[in-house]
């Protein structure tokens, strides 16, 4: 799998504390990403194994899998959803694909990763229509809680209000900003 980042804990990337990667890759080039440094060639090549094996031990209840875009890497994909299940881990994946359009492709890789999915938060980005949750990017997205593959409910809302982030300073004094910010709060 092409890694773009890794943050071993996370609180603003779905519920809980996640380890949260991204993916380096997209083709959709949704006007406006806020995330285009994932878009064409780079990243890590890492294997699911390779990746499991930095989830912190004790510290996470989920795994977040961002981008770029999770799907265009199907078997990878599914391979890291189905080891973090059997290691107890909530799943949560970003994609900016529907849900319909992926099960319209017709791809074993791509319904083994959605089996493997508990919650999929789809959809392209739109910057013009402003987050309705702090774990999606635009109002546009839902957030499908998935059973073996299959639409189990739409959640609605979690939490008061849209725009949910947090910034991390690493060890190396590398500083992260990560979640959905409102941007009236961003200031440059």
């Amino acid at each position: 799998m092409k890694v773009h980042r890794i943050i071993p804990v996370s609180r603003v990337n779905g519920p809980g504390a996640r380890f949260t990667l991204w993916v380096q890759g997209c083709s959709r080039g949704c006007p406006g990403c806020f995330n285009p440094l994932t878009h064409g060639d780079g990243g890590t090549d890492m294997t699911a194994e390779a990746i499991i094996r930095k989830i912190p031990a004790g510290d996470v209840t989920g795994i977040t899998v961002s981008g770029g875009e999770p799907f265009e890497q199907p078997g990878e994909l599914a391979l890291l959803l189905e080891a973090a299940g059997k290691k107890g881990l909530h799943r949560l994946v970003y994609t900016g694909f529907t849900y319909e359009e992926l099960t319209a492709m017709e791809n074993e890789a791509i319904t083994g990763a959605l089996k493997f999915t508990d919650i999929l938060i789809d959809g392209p980005y739109r910057e013009d229509i402003p987050p309705a949750s702090p774990w999606t990017g635009s109002g546009n997205q839902r957030i499908l809680e998935l059973e073996n593959g299959a639409i189990r409910s739409v959640l609605s809302d979690t939490a008061e209000s849209p725009g949910d982030g947090e910034i991390i300073i690493t060890e190396t004094g590398a500083v992260i900003a990560t979640g959905i910010f409102n941007s009236a709060e961003i200031t440059q």
